[in-house]
């Protein structure tokens, strides 16, 4: 991945950080208030930012695959990263398995983000290129973190559809449910019992097949972005929808 590097701040570090650093081989923050920054160094900051926004393909201590978005402004959400995915969806996920929200900020050669799970994610620029880091809730951030694995940017279409979103179902008299998008093309909910499926991009139509046997249509297009088409088990697919709703992403 090219264009990533560092920010250039002036930090003043402490030994322990230090040998830390030497050990990653990268150079590492700590939690001392840096020297205020020049014009020329909050704009190097600024390009840094924009640099790691957007979604990123990581995984966690079990090696399990997740998702984390980073939107301008310092908010962060992850998707289906706490307790991996659990039989590819034949169970219920948990509402933390869902996502979990926390701020990013800029530290070191990257942006670490702290969940309110107590987790915190590190993406940096190391020496084999774009890396992940965890540190565990109760850990101190200036140790070596419990894991490490490789960052991923995603682009493209497939970037603007992963994510967590509230799908209004089929039937009117149900309240709306939770429906989230990896990056590896599995889709989960919270309203059926056997809530997994897969997803597929056709064009700017992202189309959910769920083990249910529903299908789910999910528009990306500007003119009618995260519209929605519900078809019921054994129905038609090429056939007129069950129900056409409007979708949400949460943010």
């Amino acid at each position: 991945m090219t264009g990533f590097g560092t920010s250039g701040r002036r930090i003043r570090q402490s030994a322990s950080l230090l040998a830390l650093g030497a050990l990653l081989g990268v150079a590492m923050p700590t939690l001392v208030h840096a020297r205020p920054a020049s014009s020329e160094l909050r704009a190097a900051d600024e390009a840094t930012a924009k640099e790691f926004l957007g979604v990123w393909a990581v995984s966690d201590d079990q090696n399990n695959l997740f998702n984390l978005r980073l939107f301008p402004g310092g908010k962060a959400v992850s998707t289906v990263g706490t307790g991996g995915v659990p039989l590819a969806g034949a169970r219920h996920l948990t509402a933390e398995a869902f996502s979990d929200q926390g701020r990013w900020q800029l530290w070191g050669n990257g942006v670490r983000i702290d969940f309110r799970d107590g987790w915190s994610d590190w993406i940096y620029v190391g020496p084999s290129g774009l890396t992940h880091a965890s540190w565990r809730p109760g850990q101190s951030r200036s140790t070596v973190p419990s894991n490490f694995g490789t960052a991923v940017k995603l682009s493209g279409t497939a970037a603007e559809a992963v994510g967590i979103y509230r799908f209004p179902p089929a039937q009117s008299e149900l309240p709306p449910y939770t429906a989230a998008l990896l990056s590896n093309g599995l889709a989960f909910n919270n309203i059926d019992s056997r809530a997994g499926g897969v997803w597929k991009l056709v064009d700017q139509t992202v189309v959910i097949d769920w083990i249910s046997g529903w299908r789910t249509s999910m528009s990306l297009a500007a003119g009618s972005r995260l519209q929605l088409q519900h078809w019921a088990p054994g129905t038609d697919r090429n056939g007129p929808p069950t129900a056409t709703r409007q979708g949400t992403m949460l943010q």
